[in-house]
């Protein structure tokens, strides 16, 4: 389970998306290569995303695909 602040792996081939609005969904783009990221809220308007930090950039993926990093 998740928590704000996890350091967290988003693997190769993640969509990275944009929420605007609260049902509006937007893809941006697929992560070319592994990068890690830090969680900055787990409880979103929509339950399957979590709003990560990542490069400098806040962005939202989906729950299933990160992996937390460390025990």
């Amino acid at each position: 389970m998740l928590i704000n602040g996890d350091l967290v792996r988003v693997p190769q081939g993640t969509v990275i998306m944009n929420v605007e609005g609260e049902q509006t969904i937007l893809p941006l783009r697929v992560a070319a290569d592994q990068t890690m990221a830090i969680v900055i809220e787990r409880a979103t308007s929509c339950d399957d995303l979590v709003k990560i930090l990542m490069n400098d950039e806040v962005v939202f993926v989906d729950k299933r695909v990160v992996q937390l990093v460390g025990n």
